[in-house]
């Protein structure tokens, strides 16, 4: 799988966002109405809800809304989207590349997406439905997911992985370290030259797929 994450400018929604900047929501799940019509389900928090419906009456891309439940500082809205919102909705094409959500949240700033794609070539497909319709899409960070889903590789070639799970294993990284970086070079028949190169090649990368700041990124 590919994990890719990223922001879109996106349409939906951004008329009620722009009216409580400081608004947050999470997406919860998408549905088909039995009239074939474009439903989401989201959670609201840190703003002013009152401001934040009365919004949603006046953006463009939303036919209905109605609050499903409220709990502490947090309401659960359902919203059904006009035919302009169904227009320019990535929900469809979403599907047709069987990708998965994992996370997605919006502000008045754009919608921030998590989400795994089976292949290259369909996130690349979707992109370019992005700019035929005019959707900016800014990329985050772009990884390959391998083996279960509780060992993501973020971005690292096997040897890199192996080679950073041995440095933890054989003690290279406690302090005082317990085994040096001929140690390590030895475990995999390789110079020390190259097990420093594979290593700090093998940080650099897990760093920019993990914590490095997403708006000191290209």
């Amino acid at each position: 799988m590919i994990i890719v994450e990223f922001r879109l400018d996106y349409p939906i929604l951004r008329e009620a966002l722009g009216v409580v900047p400081e608004m947050e929501i999470t997406w919860e799940q998408s549905d088909r109405t039995a009239e074939g019509r474009h439903q989401i389900l989201f959670w609201a928090e840190n703003g002013d809800f009152d401001a934040f419906e009365g919004g949603l009456e006046s953006d463009p891309t939303v036919a209905t809304s109605e609050e499903a439940i409220e709990i502490s500082d947090q309401r659960l809205y359902r919203v059904e989207l006009k035919d302009e919102g169904q227009r320019a909705s990535i929900y469809p094409v979403l599907l047709d590349e069987a990708s998965v959500l994992r996370h997605v949240t919006a502000t008045h700033r754009g919608w921030e997406f998590r989400t795994a794609f089976p292949t290259k070539e369909g996130f690349s497909r979707f992109c370019e439905h992005c700019r035929s319709h005019e959707i900016g899409i800014v990329l985050h960070r772009f990884y390959e997911e391998r083996g279960s889903l509780d060992t993501p590789q973020f971005g690292l070639t096997d040897p890199q992985r192996e080679t950073l799970v041995t440095a933890v294993d054989c003690g290279y990284l406690e302090i005082p370290r317990e085994n040096s970086l001929a140690d390590l070079s030895d475990r995999f028949d390789i110079s020390e030259t190259a097990a420093s190169e594979r290593f700090r090649r093998g940080v650099k990368t897990l760093i920019e797929c993990t914590v490095y700041p997403d708006d000191e990124r290209t």
